[in-house]
């Protein structure tokens, strides 16, 4: 079963909650439930990545931990770990992402994204994702998106580098330019 197979019904399923998303969203409920509702998603997904990389066997799947410089604009930094698949010409991946900022408070987020790669001993992908996730300084749900260009240069069999660019859309109510550097284990 390919993982285009495994993520296609999922992605549907999800489609379907999204309009009921903003309903769920303005009833009022206290911090601590809101916080562990965000941890079991977040965890339920982080146990599904395994099933989703270990159909990739053909192909090239990656642990990928990346991590951006604050620039002079801002002080937001954003530390991910996540899947990263390259199958087919198509790229997918699923991160968890963690967002500190003096300014605008510490929030995490689940990010997801499809897009075309191709795929050498340096693979340079292009695509789009977006970002769900809760911001605990602020007691507020964040939804961004964003187009992605990256290159992966594999060093090893099993470990290789990445530089990407995100133009990150909605994020605090402003665009902000994102470059992420890190490193990928196969």
């Amino acid at each position: 079963m390919s993982p285009h197979a495994t993520i296609t019904p999922l992605l549907k399923r999800f489609t379907m909650l999204l309009p009921v998303l903003p309903e769920l969203m303005k009833k009022e409920r206290s911090h601590f439930p809101n916080l562990l509702r965000f941890s079991t998603l977040m965890l339920s997904l982080i146990a599904l990545l395994p099933v989703l990389t270990a159909q990739a066997a053909g192909n090239k799947s990656y642990l990928r931990i990346e991590q951006n410089k604050p620039s002079d604009e801002n002080d937001l930094r954003i530390t991910t770990i996540g899947g990263l698949i390259f199958q087919n010409y198509m790229e997918t991946h699923v991160d968890l992402s963690y967002l500190e900022s003096d300014i605008n408070g510490d929030a995490a987020t689940l990010d997801f994204g499809v897009g075309y790669v191709f795929n050498w001993d340096i693979s340079v992908f292009a695509g789009i994702g977006g970002s769900t996730g809760y911001n605990w300084d602020n007691s507020d749900y964040m939804y961004t998106y964003y187009p992605e260009v990256g290159v992966i240069l594999d060093i090893t069999n099993n470990f290789g580098l990445t530089i990407s660019q995100k133009r990150i859309f909605n994020l605090y109510d402003k665009h902000e330019d994102i470059i992420m550097l890190g490193i990928v284990i196969r």
